[in-house]
């Protein structure tokens, strides 16, 4: 059913391999999935790709605090030398591989309460991606339509870090990454209001299959591999089932859910590209914002 479809949305996905090494040393590495919007090397992925680069930045000031604080009490004579250790797990280096060597994502817009970023690769060649993604006109996604999700799930990534060059290196045999297809009905529209800057509607788009880790920040797409949304994460809808089952001789109750996925709503990712003037394509037609109605 999506076979062609997959194929398509191949040419402009790809992975973000997330990087840090953390003040014990420890080295721990993860994926997530972006695609290219547009030739001119704009990209879309899931705002919680940045959540390790946040922390990164926080534990970055508080190293420079402790190093302050051991420099001013070594400098009073008399006082004990008490230094304060940094906690091991504080990220001292991180890094992104967005997709390519040597490219880096600027002019990032990063929507963490809506779970969004928006950026622009540098430097970029427009021949790196063949074919660039359509985004459906949301008047006309119905719930009941079956849809499909890529990424790159099931994949142990892994990086080592070089103190000569002070950079990480993925490990030989990662690249390159399988892509991972899986399919689900739209089942709902999700509103959870407006966002805090009142900008946004922050809508999402259900789907009755679960994402996948490594798929968050991959595309949303219909059978004719045009765009319905960006998953970000996996909901768990309680079912009000409360089986008991036997385990080691004791008498356990299950709590059992439907896991479902989310993805926010191509009706908002329109609104945040035309507020950025990023083009992007609809029906055919390429626009600098917006949508047109299509067949």
């Amino acid at each position: 059913m999506f076979a062609d479809a997959c194929e398509k949305a191949a040419k402009f996905v790809r992975p973000v391999i997330v990087s840090g090494r953390r003040f014990d040393g420890k080295v721990e590495a993860g994926c997530g999935t972006f695609f290219v919007i547009n030739n001119e090397g704009w990209i879309i992925t899931a705002g919680h790709i940045f959540d390790s680069y946040s922390k990164y930045q926080s534990d970055q000031n508080k190293l420079k605090e402790i190093e302050e604080l051991n420099k001013k009490h070594s400098s009073i004579a008399g006082l004990p030398r008490n230094e304060l250790k940094p906690d091991p797990s504080w990220i001292t280096n991180h890094s992104f591989w967005w997709g390519w060597d040597g490219v880096r994502l600027t002019n990032a817009y990063v929507n963490r309460q809506i779970d969004i970023t928006i950026g622009k690769l540098e430097p970029f060649d427009p021949s790196w991606v063949k074919e660039y993604p359509v985004f459906r006109d949301p008047e006309t996604m119905r719930p009941g339509t079956s849809l499909c999700r890529l990424g790159f799930p099931f994949v142990d990534v892994a990086s080592d870090f070089d103190e000569a060059t002070n950079s990480f290196r993925i490990r030989k045999g990662i690249l390159p990454m399988p892509l991972f297809p899986n399919e689900g009905m739209h089942t709902r529209n999700v509103l959870k209001g407006r966002s805090v800057d009142g900008n946004y509607e922050m809508l999402y788009v259900e789907t009755s299959t679960p994402g996948l880790r490594g798929q968050s920040g991959g595309p949303i797409y219909d059978r004719e591999c045009r765009i319905c949304g960006v998953q970000v994460q996996t909901a768990h809808l309680p079912l009000g089932f409360h089986p008991t089952v036997e385990y080691e001789g004791k008498t356990v109750v299950e709590n059992q859910f439907l896991n479902v996925g989310m993805g926010v709503h191509v009706k908002t990712i329109a609104s945040m590209l035309k507020d950025r003037q990023v083009k992007f394509e609809t029906g055919g037609a390429k626009e600098s914002g917006g949508f047109r109605i299509v067949d």
